[in-house]
């Protein structure tokens, strides 16, 4: 069967093809696509949905950008850990097609780069032929009918303790892979913020859990590190619950988190 390929020189018709044909799916590097829709709309080429631009405080990224390309900007400007999110994908041929957007648009298993995006709070900006929406990516569970993902809002980073690892093969991406993110800053031997993420079957972050960290005197020692560990245990319990993920992977987070936290002992 012949597919049918459209092409948009701007975000603007972009959007505008879409509105002209409801419920054409809009695709990027296609690295993850087994078979293609029988009608779709191609970003690639489209300038303004493949710019990164660097600000002060946070960088903004179109989802047209090549993993490639976000990865030649530098540790210098890329927060650390997104940066090893993004050096662990695949090999340097993938990340010269695949896409940001297409990484974290993935709705059938959460992908590499969402755990890291989701520690950093990026933000995720939606757009229609009259309508503007922006949401965290911790709230996102697909784009809206009719809208478009044109940015993504990467906040800079520089925090004390980083850690990003990744479960299983995201080949794969079945209920055994997931990428887990953990930052965390101190000041004066208080730990001053963390965040712990988790993506893959579903997506897991507490800022109850976080919260009650906040002004914990450090060093930790062994036993608040196990009353830490307790509770994320009955904090993830509950987000896992009905979900389709194995006793193993949810025992690699466990371990991957008492490690992050064994950092601030």
């Amino acid at each position: 069967m012949s597919k049918t390929i459209l092409y948009a020189k701007n975000s603007y018709e972009l959007i505008k093809l879409l509105s002209n044909n409801p419920g054409t799916k809009v695709v990027g590097g296609c690295t993850r696509i087994q078979t293609l829709p029988d009608k779709f709309i191609s970003v690639f080429g489209i300038k303004d949905l493949s710019q990164i631009v660097r600000h002060e405080r946070f960088i903004d990224v179109g989802p047209g950008a090549t993993l490639a390309s976000l990865l030649s900007i530098g540790q210098t400007h890329l927060p650390q850990i997104l940066c090893e999110a993004v050096s662990s994908i695949a090999n340097p041929q993938i990340r010269n097609i695949a896409t940001i957007g297409g990484n974290i648009c993935n709705m059938d298993h959460r992908l590499t780069l969402f755990a890291p995006l989701m520690a950093l709070d990026a933000r995720l900006e939606f757009k229609n032929q009259t309508e503007t929406r922006n949401e965290s990516i911790k709230n996102f569970k697909g784009i809206p009918d009719g809208f478009v993902l044109t940015n993504i809002r990467i906040p800079i980073m520089r925090p004390e303790l980083s850690i990003f690892r990744r479960i299983g093969s995201e080949q794969k991406a079945d209920h055994q892979y997931a990428s887990v993110a953990f930052l965390a800053d101190m000041e004066k031997s208080t730990i001053l913020n963390v965040r712990l993420a988790f993506a893959g079957p579903f997506t897991f972050s507490s800022k109850d859990f976080e919260n009650s960290l906040m002004g914990k005197r450090l060093p930790l020692t062994q036993k608040e590190v196990s009353q830490i560990e307790e509770s994320l245990h009955r904090e993830f319990g509950r987000a896992a619950k009905d979900q389709m993920i194995s006793d193993v992977l949810r025992q690699q987070f466990y371990n991957i988190a008492r490690y992050s936290f064994e950092q601030l002992t």
